[in-house]
């Protein structure tokens, strides 16, 4: 068959179109991914009576699968290269389905079991999708696009902590985590569906070699990248983590309350991402998003930590929220502004980065459990948390900017593929 210039110009325009296809089964992914990571924050109380089990050791299920996607983040880099991200997707969404089985965690090792499997799913998505952003969309829309994922990964979350509590009551908390398990195969189905890669993109992951992650390895921005976001992700994690239970325990509020309250910190958080996702494209500039979330935690932490007064909670919750979320997309772009990044690249940073967050989103939410066995407050373990937020700030201060104005680029590139390497 004769392909006419008429007919290859339509099917482009066509290829173009479909990107926003692609885009909205991304975010119902990373929508179902957002609903189930934290969902088992507000439900601690019940958990700890179902297993009879302390605060450190139940904290384990938010650290262990922080933990999982840390160590699982690079491998899964590879795997996405290799495996192409269609297929890689469908994997990540069937393994991130697995929380579904939770109603038949009759222990809590098999429930720790469901929360692994669940982040090596999240891993996989997390490794896959900036390489299918980088094939479909043009550079000018990447913050935008990353932006809309990051809200949609703060909707689920911001859901999960609203109707956790409130579905254990007719479903038991087993039965809450097995519905958002249940979002996220249904979302995968989507993606197997409607998910393909582009044409143009066809053997691009036949080019990755070990040289790709060693010279991002070495990529100085990278580097400061992770320990800068290490510092945000430990203290925002544990924020999230424990102030459910912080409210209910050392406040007297309902598990509702607890959970409303800590669900207006992500509800927040979309607004935060929805500002670092516009103003980037008005103001191209990425490190006074980081050093804003960097300054920002700690002080705005403190007043959702130490006021009891309703008038002043919720501004504080609000701000907390926004500081929180608004440096995400920022996050996600800056490696794919990186001179000499193509897919599997852009992959493996995006890797790195996330990988040495999810470390500290370990050991920082453990850490707080542990000092609140010890104490009997969690406002010390809080403190300590919160005092590893400015090394954001600090390591973004150090960066090169990689806006397209200071990085030299031009202001709207041709395409949505970083140069070969």
């Amino acid at each position: 068959m004769t392909h006419t210039p008429t007919t290859e110009a339509a099917e482009a325009t066509d290829a173009r179109s479909y990107r926003w296809v692609i885009e909205a089964s991304i975010l119902l992914l990373q929508f179902a991914m957002g609903l189930s990571f934290l969902a088992v924050a507000p439900l601690f109380p019940l958990i700890i009576e179902a297993f009879a089990v302390d605060n450190a050791t139940v904290s384990l299920l938010v650290g262990v699968t922080s933990l999982a996607v840390a160590l699982a983040l690079v491998p899964a880099s590879l795997l996405a290269a290799r495996l192409g991200s269609r297929w890689s997707l469908v994997l990540g969404g069937v393994l991130m389905g697995c929380t579904a089985l939770s109603l038949f965690a009759g222990s809590f090792p098999l429930l720790i079991a469901s929360r692994v499997s669940f982040a090596l799913g999240a891993a996989i998505n997390l490794s896959a999708t900036p390489g299918v952003l980088l094939r479909w969309f043009p550079t000018k829309e990447l913050s935008v696009v990353n932006g809309a994922n990051v809200i949609a990964q703060s909707l689920g979350v911001t859901t999960s902590m609203l109707l956790g509590p409130r579905l254990a009551g007719p479903l038991g908390w087993d039965g809450a985590l097995s519905t958002f398990g249940a979002a996220a195969l249904a979302a995968t189905a989507l993606w197997l569906v409607l998910g393909r890669t582009p044409a143009e993109a066809s053997g691009a992951a036949a080019n990755f070699t070990l040289g790709d992650l060693v010279a991002v390895a070495r990529s100085r921005v990278v580097v400061l990248l992770s320990i800068g976001l290490a510092g945000a992700l430990g203290a925002f994690i544990s924020l999230q983590s424990w102030l459910p239970t912080f409210y209910h325990e050392q406040r007297g509020y309902s598990l509702e309350q607890a959970g409303t309250i800590s669900g207006l910190l992500s509800f927040f958080g979309i607004l935060g991402a929805l500002i670092g996702s516009t103003l980037p494209v008005r103001i191209p500039r990425r490190r006074p998003f980081l050093i804003a979330g960097g300054l920002g935690i700690p002080l705005f932490a403190a007043g959702a930590t130490a006021i009891d007064l309703p008038l002043l909670l919720i501004p504080s919750i609000l701000l907390l929220g926004i500081v929180g979320w608004v440096f995400m997309p920022v996050v996600f772009t800056i490696p794919m502004e990186l001179p000499g990044m193509n897919a599997a690249r852009v992959g493996i940073a995006v890797a790195m980065v996330l990988g040495a967050a999810n470390l500290a989103g370990f050991v920082v939410p453990l850490l707080v459990g542990y000092l609140r066995d010890l104490t009997g407050s969690f406002t010390p373990g809080l403190a300590i948390a919160c005092a590893l937020a400015p090394a954001l700030a600090a390591c973004a201060w150090a960066m090169p900017e990689t806006g397209p104005i200071d990085a030299g680029q031009p202001a709207e590139p041709d395409a949505g593929r970083a140069p070969a390497v």
